[in-house]
Parts: structure tokens; sequence; C-alpha cells
């Protein structure tokens, strides 16, 4: 199924196990989306909850593209944005709310700023208060006071104080809702795949600003934002491959320092979260952990 002409927005959802809240999700789009403007995707990793059954049976006119076990966010997101045809492509997660007019406030923007690579908006709790959904690009000390729970020591990388109600540039707001221009996405050959859960959206941002533009995020709209729902119940081998991704991304943009001094700090975090033997892969080079 392609998009036809006049179809603006790819909207692109990856989902593992979050049957209810893509229901949701995908209700809130048919509802505040016209027919025509935008094709929906949604690219299954594997769920065992019925969520492809779910899909095909509430929502024919959604794109599902069922893998058979997960393949990781970035690599589904890259299936999502190889079938796309629109324009512009909408990563959404499968735990929000879209608001009437939050997507064609976002093309809108983008058609109004030819600079602006990718644009996000405010994300809500489902009390309607904002959450923060922007970072500055982190460094190393923001990453080690981040995960040693130091957190009153990266206040300038969480952007404290940040006005929710004003446009402007931004480093890397979440890919819980980026939209990006296509052939942009194209041209970076999407998301680096070997970020499989984490840091994916980061190294994408990195790269739309190495290309020439800037990223925006959007004050004049918002959607619901359930939380990381999918993250918050995983199981010790994703997990493992969370703090892998993190380990990789500072060893690229850090250096070899960043292992040394990172890795026991994940390594003692993710000890106490899962309690079991888990850990120690984190200590060794290979990807057993993870079934994908």
């Amino acid at each position: 199924m392609t998009a036809p002409a006049e179809t603006a927005v790819s909207i692109i959802i990856t989902n593992w196990n979050t049957s209810g809240l893509l229901d949701g999700a995908l209700d809130a789009l048919a509802k505040t989306v016209p027919a025509g403007a935008a094709e929906t995707i949604v690219v299954d990793n594997g769920s065992t909850d019925g969520s492809p059954d779910m899909v095909r049976r509430k929502y024919p006119g959604v794109r599902l593209i069922a893998n058979s076990r997960n393949l990781g966010f970035a690599r589904a997101n890259n299936q999502g944005l190889a079938a796309a045809a629109a324009r512009y492509v909408l990563f959404l997660g499968s735990d929000t709310i879209a608001q009437q007019g939050t997507v064609a406030a976002l093309a809108s923007f983008l058609d109004a700023t030819p600079r602006a690579g990718a644009v996000s908006c405010r994300l809500l709790n489902p009390d309607r208060t904002p959450q923060m959904s922007c970072r500055t690009f982190p460094r190393l000390r923001d990453a080690m006071a981040t995960y040693l729970s130091l957190h009153f020591l990266s206040r300038a990388y969480t952007m404290a104080g940040f006005d929710f109600y004003r446009t402007q540039r931004v480093d890397q707001p979440a890919a819980t809702c980026l939209m990006v221009r296509r052939e942009l996405l194209t041209a970076l050959r999407g998301f680096d795949e070997r970020y499989t859960i984490l840091y994916n959206d980061v190294d994408l941002c990195q790269r739309i600003y190495a290309a020439g533009y800037e990223i925006f995020y959007c004050g004049d709209t918002e959607i619901i934002h359930h939380g990381s729902m999918t993250t918050r119940a995983a199981p010790p081998p994703v997990r493992l491959e969370m703090y892998r991704n993190i380990l990789q991304y500072f060893r690229a943009h850090a250096g070899p320092s960043a292992t040394w001094l990172l890795t026991p700090v994940l390594f003692a975090r993710l000890l106490l979260v899962t309690r079991d033997g888990t850990a120690l892969h984190l200590l060794h080079p290979d990807r057993e952990g993870w079934n994908g």
C-alpha cells in the first residue's frame, strides 16, 4: 500500500508488547488526522500480546509490518522508513495520544522552515503536566552524573528551566514524537542500527546537524505520552542491550576513557536491577545477552 499523492506525512509506530497503548495511539490518530492527510505504518517487533491481530482487526487502513522477532527500535523504524511514501516522516511512540492538529502543525512547521530538518513538540503526562523531552548533546560527564543518579550535576544537559511553551532550536528531542524530512532521512540512511534500543535518536539528531540542518521544538502543539512503558517492563537481556548501547555511544563520541569510567557504573546499576548474572555480560564484547 502506498500513500496517495496528497499525503504529507508517513507516521511510523514501532511496537513491542504494548497492545493496549497502541490501540489508544491508533484510535487518537484516526480521530485527529483527516483521511488522506497521512499514512500510518505499524512495525511490530515480534509481540506476543496480540498486537498484530488487534491492528489487523481494528485498523485495516493501517499498514502492518509484523516481524517474527524483536529486531530493535532502530531497525524496525528503518523498515517503516523503507515503506514510507510521504515527504515527511513522523516517528511516534506506541504510548502516545495525538491531540487535534498535532500532525498538521508539525508538517506546517517544516513547510515554513526550510532550515529545519526535524521538529518535535510538547510531550505531556496523562495529567497534562509537561515532560522533559529535550536534551543537549550528552558529554561523558553528563553520562556519569546521570547513571550515578547525581542529577543535580546534569541540569544543563537536561535543560532544567526549559520553556515548554516557546518554539526554539534544540539539540535532541526524543524520538517519541519526531517529524523528519523523508529526503533527509533517506540521505542519512535512517537510524544507525548498531543502536538497537537507546541513543539511536541522539545519534540521528547529531547527523541531522552534521548534514547542515537544524532541529526545533514546536511550543504550539502537543501530544500525551504515557512514558517509557516498553523499556520499563524490559527483561534483563533487553536491559543489557540498552546498557551496551549507552557504552557504544560514549565510546564512539568520548573515546576509550568512556569505557573505563562508565562500565563499572552501568554494571552496578544493571546488577541492582536484575539481581542475576546478566550484568556480567556487560564486561565482555559478545552479544549473547539479547535474542533480538
